[in-house]
């Protein structure tokens, strides 16, 4: 559906609502919110709603669905960075950097819980795909800092019985890395 001036719209990542003033070059409009100020926001940061506060367009799922990667694709490509180090190839060991600028693109944009939250996920994904692959014994480097990540790893990892959590070896990592073995 197209912007018109008028049209009742909410903002995605900010709590504001209000109707269309004005649209401008560029993709950007003025938008009158319920707090009675204007803002300029562009068309991607908007979504246009009805009177019944519901979205204005509909989605085809089977669309979308098909956009979507395999589950098994994602994991298959997932390690593929960690397998292709020596360390694996050699003592089959993956070794997972959890610093942010290894994880995404631009970390400094992220809130402390998002970059937890992000690490932590990452971990998950690491653990799941080492099952299924049959992969024993991974590190995760976590780095010293307030030992908040470290925490939360440990805590996370205690909760499975086939998992072993030791520290790892101080001379290659210092106080900055966990080692974990998985049981068959």
């Amino acid at each position: 559906m197209k912007a018109s001036i008028g049209n009742k719209v909410k903002v995605i990542n900010e709590n504001f609502e209000g109707e269309i003033k004005s649209i401008l070059q560029n993709n950007r409009l003025i938008i009158t919110c319920t707090d009675g100020f204007d803002y300029e926001f562009s068309t991607n940061e908007i979504v246009i709603i009805g009177e019944d506060n519901k979205h204005q367009y509909t989605i085809d799922e089977t669309e979308i669905s098909n956009k979507f990667v395999a589950d098994n694709y994602v994991k298959e490509n997932f390690l593929k960075k960690y397998t292709s180090k020596s360390k694996f190839k050699y003592n089959r060991t993956l070794e997972v950097d959890l610093h942010l600028d290894q994880l995404v693109e631009h970390p400094q944009g992220l809130d402390d819980w998002h970059r937890l939250h992000t690490q932590m996920q990452h971990v998950k994904n690491c653990i799941s795909a080492a099952n299924e692959k049959n992969i024993r014994k991974i590190v995760f480097i976590h780095g010293v800092g307030t030992g908040v990540l470290k925490t939360e790893l440990h805590n996370y990892l205690s909760k499975f019985e086939n998992i072993t959590v030791l520290k790892a070896d101080f001379s290659e990592y210092g106080n900055g890395a966990t080692e974990v073995l998985i049981k068959n």
